[in-house]
């Protein structure tokens, strides 16, 4: 399946930075309008990390783009591995083997694409097209543009809310999503059901790093932390969020006890994208989850009587409730493009053609990122996707953690104390958050790109 946590990413990306890389057929000072493009025949490669049915539902919208460009053969090369896609694509642009266009699952990246000039600034297309950035939400800056390059655009997103079981809430005199932590982990509480042997039969939720696709990152972001300040300095010491997230966190783990809700996390963490996933089968009461679990949902459990919401927020950062965590598909040209400009034709179909994203929004379920496809008759929107559209607009939402010229590894150290922290194999928590903040900073400082 096409989700990857973001905790899974290396510091050994750090080592694919280079240098910008030249070559291509255009510059900014070439840059024309599409509607003036040569028509000269010509076989223009885009390569994706798509499988499976989704896989074949981007082929079958791809030929959008090929009744309006007929002069191009679009060659579509698909990757199976997501988790090395980036790496792969830095590889062939460094060995100049680079393809026209690049879809990728993740903006974890941008940071170095831009700022080693591995990908082109699209800025220029952008102008001779007269495509605003503002025809997107907000949010979409916030993974798409690095130092003031506009390196990539989105093609769809991921947006991320909590789901919960309306059966379980009726059972347990639940009325209405928490809004809150605090009632979230009160709530969890109530939802908790165990065996007789004390383990656990329906968890109200499972707080554990990696569970699905909650990192702590999102729980610090929910008390308003931040990770870096203006200067790419790491505030995890400093934030009181963080304290915060950590402590929350460690709470609820200490309610299940940490046996039990490893011993659970272990029985279940395998069928995330299965049908046999934990929350579609009443296990699981609440999640951290994107949209996408809306069409598993009516796929595999169609029976199940649930609702979504935006993630609860610190006590005192409700002013923030209603956004959470954006950001999915990014779309780009190579600095080296064998056929830049009509690269560009392609990025500006996935990334702006309402018939193209809106039947991927209706049958891959992401959240469509133009205000005309989400406006668009032909979009097949409910109150439980609706939320994450919502969530997309909110001017608070944005990409967390942030990017940097040295791609995503840098949080690597957060992750390590993570699973200390919550085993109770490390108990001084400003002791370790010091040390991990210091661990960034030094990984950020080796990391950067020249």
């Amino acid at each position: 399946m096409r989700r990857v946590r973001w905790l899974f990413l290396v510091l050994g990306a750090v080592l694919l930075v280079a240098a910008g890389c030249g070559g291509g057929d255009s510059s900014s000072s070439s840059v024309k309008p599409s509607s003036s493009l040569d028509k000269t025949p010509v076989t223009v490669t885009l390569w994706h990390p798509w499988t499976g049915d989704e896989k074949k539902l981007f082929e079958k919208a791809l030929d959008g783009f090929k009744k309006q460009y007929p002069w191009i053969t679009l060659k579509i090369v698909g990757f199976p591995d997501s988790d090395t896609f980036d790496q792969q694509v830095i590889k062939a642009i460094k060995g100049n083997n680079a393809p026209d266009a690049v879809l990728s699952f993740g903006p974890d990246y941008v940071g170095q694409y831009c700022s080693s000039g591995l990908w082109k600034d699209l800025k220029a297309y952008m102008d001779a097209d007269s495509i605003d950035i503002g025809s997107f939400a907000d949010a979409a800056i916030t993974y798409t543009n690095f130092d003031g390059k506009q390196c990539a655009l989105p093609s769809l997103t991921d947006a991320y809310g909590l789901y919960y079981n309306t059966d379980l809430f009726a059972k347990a005199g639940i009325t209405d999503p928490p809004k809150t932590l605090d009632e979230l982990a009160t709530d969890a509480q109530k939802l908790t059901e165990k065996n007789s042997d004390g383990s656990i039969k329906v968890a109200g939720f499972v707080p554990l790093q990696n569970w699905e696709q909650l990192g702590i990152s999102d729980i610090a972001r929910a008390y308003g932390g931040e990770m870096l300040d203006e200067n790419n300095q790491p505030l995890i010491s400093s934030d009181p969020a963080w304290e915060q997230a950590f402590t929350w966190q460690k709470s609820l783990i200490d309610f299940y006890g940490y046996e039990n809700i490893t011993k659970f996390f272990a029985a279940n963490t395998d069928a995330e994208f299965s049908a046999s996933n934990a929350f579609e089968n009443g296990k699981v009461a609440m999640m951290w989850d994107g949209e996408w679990r809306t069409a598993f949902i009516a796929r595999e459990h169609p029976e199940l009587k649930y609702a979504t919401a935006p993630f609860p927020v610190g006590p005192d950062n409700t002013d923030a409730y209603g956004s959470a965590r954006v950001g999915g598909t990014i779309v780009g040209i190579p600095e080296n493009a064998p056929h830049a400009d009509a690269g560009w034709l392609v990025v500006k179909y996935l990334s702006t053609d309402t018939d193209y994203l809106t039947f991927m929004a209706n049958n891959v379920r992401n959240v469509p990122t133009t205000e005309a496809s989400a406006t668009s008759p032909a979009f097949e929107n409910d109150d439980n996707f609706q939320t994450f559209i919502d969530v997309w607009n909110n001017p608070e939402s944005k990409f967390f953690p942030p990017l940097t010229a040295s791609g995503g590894g840098y949080f690597t150290p957060l992750e390590q104390f993570t699973d200390e922290w919550q085993a109770g194999k490390k108990t001084d928590l400003k002791a370790g958050l010091q040390e991990v903040n210091d661990q960034i900073s030094q990984a950020l400082q080796q990391g950067e790109a020249p």
